[in-house]
């Protein structure tokens, strides 16, 4: 089981201008600030996410998709030169496909939209393909609250399964896994692992091999509208049927504050060790390939010592994973 990470904002402080890294110290900007300022340049810079993977001893990195990204405006020569830097130096990569704006609109009831959709993650997919990717990781896509209830329900999950067996077509046709991600609770529908599962069935059922990546984060928004989370939530993996998983994501979440991907060696949120340990034995019996890390700075605190959360926690992580 390989190891991996979207290194999300744990870069970017770097690529803030000498001015902007004083105004970041001084708390004239943000978090938030920050990520929108240099997002574009860094999730470009593949060539520094393959040497900090290197130095922080991570063996996979999935490049974030999220928009605004630059990657289709690559030229063939960028993405060669992307693909022969994280060869030459053992790292594998994949890509998490975009979920918001244009890309959330794979299970619109409407075809103009859902088409536009599909249509715009097929030329992701055909970049991360060029780059040697593995697999991509894609999101269900969202609906109104107006949408997510009654009939309009079967109307979104049946144009969500129009679009995974168009797209699992062209993913494998360039040699690309594709995997479907849970959403959080907040964006109303394809929550439950089990609307996941029924999904993944029915696009099974009809020849497409498409994966389930869960994110355990994801699955704990519940918290934040009532929803009973267990004390051991890492145990809702054991009636998953066999074969359905190859990448994972991993990340915490801290309900009441909606701290969403807290370092996970702190034990913020509600994954601590013991559950750690028994989620990776869980994934191991599952025949889970990779661990996609998903841990995020989300205070000016964090962001100083990203050096420090990236080193500890990986270290934190390979002691329970191996």
């Amino acid at each position: 089981m390989r190891l991996g990470r979207n290194f999300t904002n744990l870069l970017y402080f770097d690529y803030l201008s000498d001015d902007d890294k004083r105004k970041f110290e001084a708390g004239g900007l943000n978090v938030a600030d920050m990520d929108a300022t240099v997002q574009m340049i860094a999730k470009g810079d593949i060539v520094r996410q393959v040497l900090a993977a290197k130095a922080y001893s991570i063996d996979h990195i999935e490049f974030d998709g999220a928009v605004p990204n630059p990657y289709l405006t690559f030229t063939q020569e960028d993405k060669q030169r992307a693909k022969n830097i994280a060869h030459e130096n053992g790292i594998t990569l994949s890509l998490h496909l975009p979920y918001s704006y244009v890309g959330a609109s794979l299970c619109a009831p409407d075809e103009v939209d859902r088409q536009a959709a599909s249509d715009l993650q097929k030329r992701y997919i055909e970049f991360a393909s060029d780059l040697g990717c593995k697999c991509c990781v894609l999101h269900p896509g969202i609906a109104p609250f107006h949408h997510a209830n009654g009939k309009y329900l079967e109307q979104v999950r049946n144009s969500l399964i129009k679009s995974l067996l168009e797209l699992a077509t062209f993913a494998a046709d360039r040699g690309i896994e594709l995997h479907l991600e849970n959403n959080t609770v907040f964006e109303r529908v394809f929550v439950e692992l089990s609307e996941i599962c029924e999904v993944l069935e029915e696009v099974r059922g009809n020849g497409a091999a498409v994966y389930f990546c869960f994110d355990i984060g994801h699955w704990l928004t519940r918290a934040d509208v009532g929803m009973r989370i267990p004390s051991q939530p890492e145990r809702i993996l054991e009636g998953m049927p066999d074969g359905m998983f190859k990448e994972l994501h991993l990340n915490d979440y801290v309900p009441g504050k909606r701290i969403f991907h807290p370092p996970l060696h702190e034990g913020i949120g509600l994954l601590r060790h013991e559950n750690l340990k028994r989620y990776a034995e869980l994934v191991s019996k599952k025949g889970v390939e990779l661990i996609v890390v998903e841990t995020a700075a989300g205070t000016k605190e964090q962001v100083m010592q990203r050096d420090k959360i990236l080193r500890e926690e990986t270290e934190y992580l390979r002691s329970i994973f191996g």
